[in-house]
């Protein structure tokens, strides 16, 4: 089978654990893209969140973006096949916010919208490391729930974080009866995005658009919300990194993060 097409997911599988692309990395998206492949980010981030790695890798035109929720145009700076959260689901996940220690998320078009108080305690939701991006990215308001109840943008995500892990359990458990597809990113973060809108659905999405079949795709994560994505294409490669259940999804498995493993998978590109 060739491979025409490799969707990467960012963070701890094209970034490092410092947040940073490695060289190895970069080099092999220019050979891909030289051979005539396509690269696209693949990424449960919002557009806002994208602008450092898209500088630095022009030859990436395309993002699956939200977890699959919106396609992204670097070229054409066009968002493109947006799937909103119904809004008696983005009720719910309110109504969840109400009532825990939780930091709200908004993922919207091309924004991303934070309680400006939280900037304040990133490290006790365990997203401290985040926090030069969301001095960058994050548009910030006085209370977010106060925002999210009046706001007429489409959401095309939710993310909750948690301060201690059998909170973020507590938290999906609550949710899993509203039919929002669900899925654990970062530390803490619970993922909450309409129903049946994945990283699998996006890049279905995405390879219609450009003419791809999905067999001929390979896609490359590390966490929960990059299963879908490896099941959709002909070819799933797990990071090293990646616990024992992502790995058990997975075709192929190779290194973590910080020694090589996305340089490795996007020469898969090039196996016969």
């Amino acid at each position: 089978m060739t491979r025409r097409l490799i969707a990467l997911d960012l963070d701890d599988t094209l970034l490092d654990s410092r947040k940073q692309v490695p060289e190895a990395a970069v080099l092999a998206v220019r050979k891909a893209v030289r051979a005539g492949k396509t690269v696209v980010f693949n990424t449960g981030r919002a557009v806002s969140e994208l602008d450092e790695y898209a500088d630095l890798l022009p030859e990436i035109r395309y993002a699956v973006y939200a977890s699959g929720a919106g396609l992204f145009d670097f070229r054409e700076k066009k968002t493109a096949c947006l799937c909103p959260i119904p809004e008696a689901q983005q009720a719910e996940i309110r109504s969840l916010a109400r009532t825990r220690d939780v930091m709200l998320q908004l993922v919207l078009g091309k924004t991303v919208v934070l309680q400006a108080s939280h900037m304040e305690h990133l490290e006790h939701y365990h997203m401290g490391i985040f926090r030069p991006l969301y001095e960058k990215a994050m548009t910030l308001v006085p209370d977010i729930l106060a925002f999210a109840d009046s706001c007429r943008e489409p959401v095309l995500k939710m993310n909750l974080y948690h301060a201690a892990a059998g909170e973020r359990i507590a938290s999906r458990a609550r949710l899993e009866a509203t039919g929002l597809q669900l899925a654990f990113a970062s530390e803490s973060s619970l993922e909450c995005s309409a129903p049946g809108v994945h990283k699998g659905s996006g890049l279905a999405r995405l390879c219609s658009l450009l003419g791809v079949s999905p067999q001929e795709s390979i896609a490359v994560g590390d966490a929960d919300n990059d299963i879908p994505a490896l099941q959709t294409a002909g070819l799933g490669v797990a990071m090293g990194n990646a616990p024992a259940h992502v790995k058990a999804a997975a075709d192929r498995i190779v290194s973590d993060q910080d020694h090589g493993g996305c340089a490795e998978a996007i020469m898969m590109l090039f196996d016969e």
